[in-house]
């Protein structure tokens, strides 16, 4: 039997009117446009035929209400995906979420949100702190802080004060060594260089990183991560929680649609093999038949 593989075809935004959107996703179109392309709400509001007012107030209900839209897990689910901790030489150590920062351009005079070390916006902005676990989807968002706070102050005055389990550490980059304790840091580099065991380290602790760069990659399609945010530093926060919010829906989203679509290949496979057994027998059947044809002939000529 020749089975066509087709490819799976996921539902996007454009899939759904404004209304079925309203339906499934409880907010409007409005609010992902506004942080997907961050223009004025003058250049936005014509794309939707509505003034720029009323589109500004439907861009900032929506942030507001969303705030009361829980876009975490509860923080013990972390303990669903656990990644063995393969640099530790104990085997009762595991790793569960992946930290760091993103940064975030703002557009301020003020010399205190500069460092040299972004090139966006001037170099001025704010930093938030995310973990996500191994399937990418976000558990904890903390900030915003100015984009001269250390990665590893960041980390103690947030989640370096949760009591962790026994043997269980996160993965970041070097910005967060100093708690190794806690924090799974790649070695850095020595003028006499790397030992073959500490770049396999290394290349392990890439490898599981690349979780969060693959998050933040995903979040910077939307330009309010990138264009200088103008408004106030509470709204920049609400609308990150929010983007954060919907990060996390289509994670969730299509975590169902896979998980469906897996279960249907499962019961078309086993459907396929309930029918070649099926034929299986049928032919067995007939070749019985034949068999005893044969037989019943070869009596009848004796």
């Amino acid at each position: 039997m020749n089975v066509v593989n087709k490819k799976k075809i996921y539902p996007s935004i454009h899939s759904y009117s404004d209304q079925d959107f309203v339906k499934k996703f409880v907010f409007n179109k409005t609010i992902v446009d506004y942080c997907k392309f961050n223009t004025t709400f003058y250049d936005r509001a014509s794309k939707f035929n509505i003034s720029s007012r009323t589109y500004s107030d439907c861009v900032w209900k929506v942030v507001t209400a969303s705030k009361s839209l829980n876009f975490k897990n509860k923080f013990s689910k972390r303990l669903n995906s656990k990644i063995d901790d393969l640099v530790s030489t104990s085997n009762d150590q595991f790793l569960t979420l992946v930290v760091d920062s993103t940064f975030i351009p703002f557009a301020t005079t003020d010399q205190s949100f500069y460092s040299g070390y972004y090139r966006k916006g001037n170099g001025r902005g704010v930093k938030f702190q995310v973990s996500c676990d191994s399937s990418g989807e976000v558990f904890t968002v903390h900030g915003p802080y100015k984009s001269t706070a250390a990665d590893i102050t960041i980390f103690r005055e947030t989640l370096g004060r949760v009591p962790l389990c026994a043997g269980e550490r996160f993965i970041a980059d070097k910005g967060y060594v100093g708690e190794s304790n806690k924090i799974l840091c790649p070695h850095k580099e020595t003028e006499n260089g790397l030992t073959s065991k500490e770049k396999l380290e290394n290349r392990f602790i890439k490898r599981n990183r690349l979780i969060i760069e693959n998050v933040f990659g995903v979040l910077r399609r939307f330009k309010i991560m990138d264009v200088p945010w103008a408004t106030n530093l509470s709204k920049l926060r609400d609308t990150f929680f929010f983007l954060v919010y919907i990060y996390n829906l289509s994670i969730r989203f299509n975590k169902k649609i896979i998980e469906k679509a897996m279960k249907e290949d499962e019961e078309k496979k086993d459907e396929d093999e309930d029918e070649e057994l099926q034929t299986n027998s049928d032919e067995n059947i007939d070749q019985f038949l034949t068999d005893c044809t044969s037989s019943w002939q070869d009596q009848n000529k004796d």
